[in-house]
């Protein structure tokens, strides 16, 4: 092993121990509480991963057993990002809940500041340098924004890093394939990384992320039509002008104030990577300026002030779908990470351990940010295990869009449930079945519906209290099917 080899391993090392610092709390209670959103189990995006998981481990197609008995089109349609649950589903859905799940989050996490520390050595930065940069991106909360909304591919940003590593190493074909796992993760990601690449080092190397992006692509490319992700209700999840300095309200968009550092990058640093920080600066603050979105956002919430002026970028055909823009900024704190740490790296070693240092004075936003009380306990878990040993198919009452595929990965049966809301079912289904459970599951008679389940397949409805507002009036169901014949469970 060279001595550049342990520095490298000592900065990642360094940079790891600093995340895992910041998030003492959050790890010390992985094995009781999600690491996710506040509100899981009536949170759509992490119901719809949760169940994927699930879904891929399962023998048969679990989509048909959604909207039962018409059932939902293929998975890759709704869910375009299938990679981590393809690749771990049968681990994730085999091992202790939350654990599994919150070491998978965590080690995106890790990864993405261990290929951060990777990309400033390639990039010339000494290893304590390096591992300020590292420690720079674990302070800094939007790299913690996937994880707090219950995503969990779409946080990895370390394939496209790594990709830019080997690229300045000179690896051109390894940088390729990288990168082209890149946008198998995500692929708006792996095209903005792509384009930086470009922007870095153009070589003839990097056309192997496109042969490794062509299978996906071959399957993707026909299920757009008729893919069912619905975009933010404000079109775009974007990124708040004042979370550029740090000063939004909400922890998880905001960037650590420290990265402005890397703007020195223009004026500081040996000659020799003059080329790299100037390029992986102009990088950064183009990501940045596309992850504000079509309109500039003052605050978070608030009337935008202005238009952006690269609103046309949205408008390119095949990335008007890109509803999540705010995503960019995940790759550009890693870009401005290593700018600063180039931007220094002739400075004594006391500048790089001050970084590293001032970075630990962000443990309450980076805890606020992890750090949830939701319990790993799935709603009606103990119905849904009753339902597994004696139930064909089952009708969630409260389940007014995503909710009931929590429990299905309990019970394992059919459920009327599916990708849409009960208010929007997609084309194809009995609209009047959806129509007239909702006004059941509000306390109003339906004489002919029990028949119609019945005749669909229907054994069993369930009644779960999943909170304030979440708890459907279960007084009709009583009134027509009797007595539960388990708590919240009722026979058709």
């Amino acid at each position: 092993m060279t001595e550049q080899t342990r520095q490298t391993i000592a900065a990642v090392l360094t940079a790891c121990a600093v995340a895992i610092a910041l998030l003492n709390r959050p790890l010390l209670q992985m094995d009781t509480l999600i690491w996710g959103p506040a509100d899981p189990w009536n949170n759509g995006d992490f119901l719809g991963a949760h169940w994927l998981f699930w879904a891929l481990s399962q023998p048969g197609d679990a989509a048909a057993l959604l909207s039962w008995p018409w059932g939902e089109p293929s998975l890759i349609s709704a869910f375009p990002n299938l990679l981590d649950a393809y690749l771990l589903g049968t681990i994730i859905t085999s091992s202790d809940f939350p654990l599994g799940w919150n070491v998978m989050m965590v080690g995106h996490h890790l990864l993405n500041i261990s290929a951060t520390v990777v990309l400033a050595r390639a990039a010339g930065a000494r290893g304590l340098h390096a591992a300020a940069a590292g420690a720079l991106v674990a302070a800094t909360p939007i790299m913690l924004h996937e994880h707090a909304l219950g995503h969990t591919l779409t946080a990895a940003v370390w394939p496209g890093l790594f990709g830019l590593a080997a690229l300045m190493a000179k690896r051109e074909i390894q940088a390729g394939l990288w990168i082209g796992l890149q946008g198998l993760v995500y692929l708006y990601t792996g095209l903005a990384v792509g384009l930086v690449a470009l922007l870095v080092r153009p070589c003839r190397g990097l056309l192997t992320a496109i042969l490794v992006m062509v299978p996906y692509l071959w399957l993707l490319v026909p299920q757009l039509e008729a893919a069912s992700a619905m975009g933010p209700p404000d079109g775009y999840t974007s990124l708040a002008v004042d979370s550029l300095w740090g000063g939004s309200g909400q922890f998880h968009i905001r960037l650590q104030p420290l990265l402005g550092l890397g703007v020195a990058a223009l004026f500081l640093g040996p000659k020799a990577y003059g080329r790299a920080r100037t390029r992986l600066l102009v990088a950064a603050v183009c990501l940045l300026a596309v992850a504000l979105g079509p309109e500039l956002f003052l605050h978070r919430g608030e009337e935008p002030v202005s238009g952006s002026p690269l609103a046309l970028i949205f408008q390119v055909p095949g990335l008007t779908r890109m509803h999540h823009p705010i995503r960019l900024a995940m790759l550009a704190v890693p870009l401005l990470a290593v700018a600063s740490a180039l931007a220094f790296h002739r400075r004594r070693s006391v500048w790089a351990l001050s970084i590293i240092g001032l970075c630990g004075l962000n443990w309450k936003t980076i805890d606020n940010t992890a750090a949830w009380s939701a319990s790993a306990d799935i709603p009606g878990h103990e119905a849904g295990a009753w339902l597994a040993e004696h139930a064909s198919a089952v009708v969630d009452l409260g389940s007014d869009s995503m909710e009931a595929l929590s429990l299905q990965t309990v019970h394992g049966k059919p459920i009327l449930s599916g990708f849409h809301p009960r208010s929007q079912p997609r084309p194809g289904v009995d609209r009047s079945v959806y129509e007239r459970l909702s006004r059941w599951s509000m306390g109003e008679h339906q004489p002919t519906l029990p028949a119609r389940l019945k005749q669909l397949g229907y054994s069993h409805v369930v009644v779960v209290d999943r909170g304030p507002g979440k708890t459907p009036d279960a007084a009709a169901v009583r009134s027509q099917l009797g007595p539960p014949v388990f708590p919240g469970v009722f026979a058709l």
